[in-house]
């Protein structure tokens, strides 16, 4: 029995959706702002993930590091992470279970309160 490749297919829609950001984009002018940016006044930890999609999808890599870093370092990862799923599910092997590790867990927390500390900081 072949094991989906779940991780690849999702790359390759997240990739659609960027790409089909370069044609939408001038659609999204009028989409509301962040809803809880406008009742704080502070930034949420995603603020910034759409006009990094579409700085993306437009191939501003500059651009899209600016707006989230975390989104845009992944999107850079995702070829890779890809292919090794493609690899996992040719060979029709299991996911590996996540690692139980408490440090691990902190530093995604640490990291993810970094990146909302630094969307905070830059007013975006």
């Amino acid at each position: 029995m072949r094991r989906v490749p779940w991780v690849a297919l999702g790359t390759l829609v997240a990739w659609i959706g960027v790409g089909l950001g370069r044609f939408l984009g001038p659609l999204l002018v009028g989409l509301p702002d962040c809803t809880f940016k406008r009742l704080t006044g502070v930034a949420c930890a995603t603020c910034g993930l759409t006009r990094c999609a579409l700085a993306l999808g437009q191939g501003h890599w500059r651009e899209a590091l600016h707006w989230h870093p975390a989104a845009t370092v992944l999107a850079m990862a995702l070829p890779l992470i890809s292919l090794w799923d493609l690899r996992r599910a040719w060979r029709a092997e299991p996911y590996p279970s996540p690692p139980d590790s408490r440090m691990l867990r902190w530093s995604v927390w640490a990291l993810l309160l970094g990146i909302w500390a630094l969307q905070v900081a830059r007013g975006i």
